[in-house]
């Protein structure tokens, strides 16, 4: 099982701050190599009291955008996705599911697995997603506030699990590539008992 540590910073993350975050490099193909996967992907995670800050990095080219609201099936488009089960002591593992696309569009689950879960009522806003495309990067950036998190989860442990991803379903090259080795045969991100350790470095505060 990979291990991530996430850094405490004292306020919201500055490019100082991301260039000391420790790096998950997102490079295990599953599905013995189904899909093969031609891009890089990196992801990195902070946190202050108040909320966790995301980085995801891709040079994937050319990017496909097709879904432009909140909610859509982005899974389809050049997609990076963040998993996390906030509460491992929780025996059913429930974990929130950000995936998200070149324009910024959200599609967000609070799951059991795939076929259980609810569609939370939220602002995106709270999220403050930034898409930022160069000619040799797609960047996102983004924070899950903590007290977001606390309406569903029943609380938040100092070590939380999860799973970084990059997918394509319909894009110009399809292809499914993870953090944390997904080993199960069948096609599913939606395995939290192949999630990775999440490590708040100093503890979290923000607990129920």
């Amino acid at each position: 099982m990979n291990t991530y540590t996430i850094k405490k910073i004292g306020a919201p993350a500055t490019e100082a701050d991301w260039s000391l975050a420790e790096i998950a490099k997102v490079e295990y193909v599953p599905w013995n190599g189904a899909h093969p996967y031609p891009y890089n992907m990196e992801a990195r995670l902070l946190y202050t009291d108040d909320a966790l800050y995301v980085r995801l990095e891709t040079d994937e080219r050319p990017l496909t955008a097709r879904y432009n609201k909140h909610a859509d099936p982005v899974n389809e488009d050049s997609c990076m996705e963040f998993f996390i089960a906030p509460n491992t002591e929780d025996p059913k593992m429930h974990y929130f599911n950000f995936e998200i696309n070149p324009l910024g569009m959200v599609q967000m689950m609070y799951c059991v697995n795939r076929d259980e879960f609810i569609t939370p009522e939220v602002d995106y806003n709270i999220f403050d997603v930034k898409s930022v495309i160069t000619p040799t990067l797609w960047q996102l950036t983004y924070k899950i506030p903590f007290s977001f998190m606390l309406q569903y989860a029943d609380k938040i442990t100092d070590e939380a699990a999860g799973n970084f991803y990059k997918c394509g379903d319909c894009s110009a090259v399809e292809h499914y590539a993870t953090w944390n080795p997904l080993t199960c045969p069948e096609y599913d991100f939606h395995r939290s008992d192949f999630f990775g350790k999440l490590v708040f470095e100093k503890g979290i505060s923000a607990k129920k």
